[in-house]
């Protein structure tokens, strides 16, 4: 049983819930009623073993660091650092052969994570700033693949509002690892104010986003009451400062704070469940 519980830190299976940013297309365009769960389950095991891999070859590659920064919850014998990547590697490319005859769109969105991944776990997380861009990428991916394997249209709302929340998240990750004196990152003390107005900076864009979306009569059709909309402005609103203010008092990892922040829960379950049932089904 310890072991297991290690494998399952290894290969962050915890973090998984951040997986299900791929159904988010399917909220934002109102086909809740076109997918079957199958279908969905599917597609979310696929991109979850892919991750899961990518988190593998990466808790591997900086376990020796990582044992200095964080209290990790498993073991890495590093004699055998070559078949980790074996393993790694060889389940990648078994998932891509599946993926070439499931869906060639999806593969190529797959690959890119994972070579992204590489280039940011071997270069990128070692630049300012860009690391952080590089941070929201991976989640824009995910809504990328959700939207190619359920055959959506994202909108520029859509598109603009993550990117700003994404960008949010991993302003965040960066002033966790600062406040915590984490030795293989490019930042300092000193730049803890930058990426704090940098973090501020992309909530405000993700809520003025939300505001021209709710005002935009295109999107009117889509909802049996255009002004039930504002109720989700103000919980967006609510959102972001809760997870402003808790995780600069906290210092929380965004997983720990989806996991253990009953508020956050319960707003983002109010939000889905006004903005779902005020939706027109397509």
């Amino acid at each position: 049983m310890n072991k297991f519980r290690e494998y399952f830190f290894l290969f962050k299976i915890h973090h998984w819930i951040k997986n299900l940013s791929i159904f988010l297309p399917i909220v934002a365009s109102h086909s809740f009623l076109n997918f079957t769960f199958i279908e969905c389950l599917i597609y979310f095991f696929n991109f979850s073993i892919i991750a899961s891999i990518v988190y593998l070859i990466n808790n591997v590659s900086d376990y020796k660091i990582d044992i200095e920064n964080k209290k990790l919850r498993y073991s890495v014998n590093l004699d055998k650092k070559k078949y980790y990547y074996s393993f790694g590697v060889s389940a990648f490319l078994l998932q891509m052969f599946i993926l070439y005859f499931l869906n060639k769109d999806i593969l190529i969105i797959c690959l890119s994570y994972f070579l992204l991944s590489i280039l940011y776990n071997q270069f990128l997380k070692h630049q300012k700033y860009i690391d952080v861009i590089t941070l929201s990428t991976f989640h824009i991916l995910r809504i990328f693949y959700g939207a190619i394997a359920f055959e959506i249209q994202l909108s520029f709302y859509f598109i603009l509002f993550c990117l700003s929340i994404f960008l949010m998240i991993g302003a965040n990750k960066r002033m966790l690892e600062i406040q915590k004196g984490f030795k293989n990152r490019p930042y300092d003390l000193n730049d803890q104010n930058k990426i704090q107005i940098f973090q501020i900076f992309f909530s405000l864009i993700a809520v003025l986003t939300f505001f021209l979306y709710c005002i935009d009569p295109a999107n009117y059709q889509y909802f049996s009451n255009q002004y039930f909309l504002y109720i989700n402005l103000i919980l967006i609103i609510l959102i972001i400062s809760n997870f402003l203010y808790f995780q600069r008092n906290t210092n929380q990892d965004i997983v720990v704070f989806i996991y253990r922040n009953k508020i956050n829960l319960i707003l983002v379950s109010l939000f889905f469940v006004v903005f779902i049932g005020n939706s027109v089904f397509f």
